[in-house]
């Protein structure tokens, strides 16, 4: 049997700017970091309401299609184009990584950090590796979250103590009370 503590889901156009993402995200977070992209806000906007839920030992199992999409596209611009190093914002953001670290940090996180590529089944993925630490006794609590960016964005969030084999999202939260956000 599969607990699902909270969960989150955010929606928000195409046309909805980073500027939108960061006053929606002040109101979960009373400092948000600075100097982080798209992807990052989306995944700070669908997590942060859990805040008060998450103990530290959780572990965050977060994964995307892609990068953020602009940040990585000025990384290659700099570098292929322009044949110019990088801009550190440009560089390290392009490491879908740091959006797990961010989220860590700002929710007090201290259990593994993993990101991988969202596949079709990336819900199911997401769980299994969360079972496993889970089972080991190394966290208490898992993380999931997948960013969903082609055009309009979703953002999703479960924070689970037991992980079962959910096909997806809706699945995955089926009775628990989720927070659904429109931007």
């Amino acid at each position: 049997m599969q607990t699902v503590i909270a969960a989150c889901s955010v929606r928000g156009p195409a046309t909805c700017s980073d500027k939108d993402l960061k006053a929606a995200l002040s109101r979960w977070l009373e400092a948000p970091p600075r100097r982080i992209d798209r992807m990052i806000l989306q995944a700070l906007l669908c997590t942060a309401p859990m805040k008060a839920q998450v103990r530290s030992r959780c572990g965050l199992y977060l994964a995307s299609r892609h990068p953020a999409r602009a940040t990585m596209g000025a990384l290659l611009d700099a570098v292929c184009v322009q044949q110019r190093q990088p801009k550190p914002f440009e560089f390290v953001n392009s490491v879908s990584n740091a959006a797990g670290f961010h989220v860590a940090a700002q929710l007090g996180l201290e259990g593994p950090n993993l990101f991988i590529g969202a596949g079709p089944n990336v819900w199911t993925q997401l769980q299994a590796l969360a079972a496993l630490d889970l089972g080991d006794g190394l966290v208490d609590q898992a993380l999931l979250v997948v960013i969903d960016e082609n055009g309009d964005f979703q953002a999703q969030a479960a924070l689970i103590e037991t992980a079962g084999k959910a096909r997806d999202f809706d699945a995955l939260t089926a009775g628990a009370q989720v927070l659904h956000l429109a931007l």
